[in-house]
Parts: C-alpha cells; sequence; structure tokens
C-alpha cells in the first residue's frame, strides 16, 4: 500500500502541466488535533529562482529531480511527501484556473484516483508578495484516503506547482504551511540553470555530468517535460518533436547489451501511448567518434492517429546514458542531423 500511495502521490504533482498540465480550515468529518509546529529547512533554486521551507523533521528522504520535479523530498514511510514542478505556463490559463484543472487532469493519469473535493482555493500573496493560487485536493487513491494542499504561481515564463500531501488522518495546517512557504525573489543564476540543463533560441547547454551542447531548430517551442526529460520541444503542431533523457549505465556491464536494453525499452514503453509498433532497425552506431552509442528505429501510430516515425539515438558518456528521441510524420534524417549537433566535449 505505502508503494501505492508514494506513486501516486508523485503522479499527482506531476499532471498538471504534463499533458496539457490558506486559510486553512478543518475537513468535514475531521476531528480537530493539536498542531504541533514543525521545524522548517530552507530550500533555494537559483536555476529556476524560488525558494521554500520544509518539515524537515518528517521529509528526511530526498527522491532526486525527475522529470518536471526539481525537488522531492517524502518521509521514511512514503507519506508525507513535498514535490515541486517548473514547466511552460499554459499560454492564456488564468492562475485562479489551475485548481480545475489539476482535479479534471487526476483521474485521467490514475484511473484508480477519485477526487472528492477541491476545497479553500483562493488567490493570495505570497511572502514575497508575489501572486499564487492555494487550493487543497481530497482524493481517493487505490482505496487510501488523501489530503493535499497545492500552491501555484508564475514565475516568468514558468509554472511553479509546489504540492504537499498526507493521510487524511493528519493534518492540513503543516501542508498549508510549507506550500504557502514558497517565495519567487530568487535571483536567477545562469551558471545554475546550465548545469542542470537550459534551452534557449536553438540552444540546449547542460553543464552537470554528462556535460554537452545540442543546437535546435528555432522554430521548435519548448514543451512540458514529461518523466525523466531535460528537455523537449517541437513545432505548434506537434511533430517533428524531439525529448533528451539522463539515465544511469552500471559500471562493469556490457556497455552496448545497456544501450540496446535501454532502445527496447524505449519501443516497448511506446505501448502505453501507441499501437502498431514495429521496430525498423536497431544496431550500434559509430556517429559520435569515441562514444559508445546505439540506434533504433520504430514504426508506430499514437493513439490511432497518422502514422509516426521515431528514432532513437542513446550515447554512452561517464557512465550515464544520453538518449535523444524524435518523432515526425516524415523523413528520420532531418532529426538525426539534430542529433548530430551533439557537442560532447564542450
Amino acid at each position: 500500500m505505502k508503494n501505492v500511495i508514494k506513486r501516486a502521490t508523485w503522479i499527482a504533482f506531476c499532471i498538471f502541466t504534463a499533458s496539457l498540465f490558506f486559510t486553512s480550515a478543518t475537513m468535514a468529518g475531521q476531528a480537530e488535533k493539536s498542531v504541533s509546529v514543525p521545524k522548517l529547512e530552507h530550500y533555494e533554486d537559483k536555476a529556476i529562482g524560488f525558494s521554500i521551507d520544509y518539515d524537515a523533521d518528517k521529509l528526511t528522504k530526498e527522491m532526486g529531480d525527475f522529470g518536471p520535479f526539481v525537488f522531492r523530498r517524502t518521509s521514511a514511510e512514503g507519506l508525507p511527501s513535498v514535490g515541486i514542478t517548473a514547466r511552460p505556463y499554459p499560454s492564456g490559463t488564468p492562475l485562479k484556473d489551475t485548481a480545475s484543472m489539476v482535479s479534471r487532469s487526476l483521474p485521467k493519469m490514475m484511473p484508480d484516483c477519485l477526487i472528492h473535493n477541491v476545497i479553500n482555493q483562493q488567490l493570495i500573496d505570497l511572502k514575497d508578495g508575489s501572486k499564487a493560487n492555494y487550493f487543497e485536493i481530497l482524493m481517493n487513491v487505490g482505496g487510501s484516503e488523501l489530503i493535499s494542499a497545492f500552491v501555484t504561481a508564475q514565475k516568468n515564463d514558468r509554472l511553479i506547482v509546489f504540492g504537499a500531501a498526507d493521510n487524511q488522518d493528519e493534518t492540513m495546517e503543516n501542508l498549508t504551511a510549507m506550500v504557502k512557504s514558497l517565495r519567487l525573489d530568487v535571483e536567477v543564476d545562469e551558471a545554475a540553470m546550465m548545469a542542470r540543463g537550459f534551452a534557449k533560441d536553438g540552444k540546449f547547454v547542460r553543464t552537470n555530468s554528462p556535460a554537452f551542447t545540442l543546437n535546435y531548430p528555432k522554430a521548435f517551442q519548448n514543451k512540458a517535460l514529461e518523466s525523466y526529460q531535460i528537455f523537449r520541444a517541437g513545432i505548434p503542431q506537434g511533430v517533428p518533436s524531439m525529448a533528451m533523457f539522463i539515465s544511469r549505465l552500471q559500471i562493469g556491464e556490457d556497455i552496448n547489451m545497456q544501450l540496446k536494453k535501454l532502445a527496447e525499452a524505449y519501443a516497448d514503453g511506446l505501448k502505453l501511448v501507441g499501437s502498431n509498433i514495429k521496430i525498423v532497425s536497431q544496431n550500434p552506431i559509430t556517429t559520435y567518434r569515441e562514444f559508445d552509442a546505439y540506434q533504433i528505429q520504430i514504426a508506430w501510430r499514437f493513439r490511432g492517429t497518422d502514422p509516426l516515425r521515431t528514432v532513437v539515438h542513446i550515447i554512452a558518456k561517464e557512465n550515464k546514458a544520453i538518449q535523444l528521441a524524435g518523432h515526425t510524420l516524415y523523413d528520420i534524417e532531418k532529426l538525426t542531423d539534430i542529433f548530430q549537433t551533439i557537442n560532447l566535449n564542450p
């Protein structure tokens, strides 16, 4: 059950922009409890430009970055947990509408999720004066009743979503205190942005290991990240598009075999969103000189629409795999031309 709760909680925080994406009151039917003041620890993110405070006594386990997550912590038991996502702000969406978009998206992403209510929604001023939308969601996930608190806010062209969740027999006050601690007055540091990976005006730069740069068409627009992605972009109409991932390789094991398994795992994963999946070809490639690499080409249909062609290059560097994946209706050569702009020795 703990695994179900943890999985559901983190998916809940991802949902808002992935596919598109307090004065606190005592919940109905919940007995009032005495609330101890938590020990709040400060966290600052200079790559995006925000800071938060979290309950350091309970949230002892750091989960690391994952897809759109820039911060995640949980207790040893899985709950409570907190997560922060940062994605492109959905054009034309008023801040007040983010609560209803979250609540509508949750059951689509988690069939075993039942939304009871969105309550206590209000536009608030954060401590630094920034505008934010605060709301609480009561839900059942896999038979477990959860409470959650969210704050959504805009920083430059990004939507920041800070969420906290716990079992229903706990109090909302601690969750509220954490999410309302969000501040957006942290100055963005360019070096911190590039360490994680930053794309602008047709160039992606990453200075953390594995460091590399890549050029992409300026006609491509940045899109909301999905699980494990560090970059995703494409034309506004959909395809062609591309994404990049970083995954770990096992030291001491055959590199080419690991790259092959990653390629086949990618093809297998397409079954979750498509049909008629056929591996056209797969083989090691020498495109990237001293760096071991592997290519797979896949033909498939995305949810019954037009047939797509996908090409994936997986490159080994510093015990990690850089995965470049592109989708098109036509010739994959335009995608592989983009892939080959990568500079692995920046």
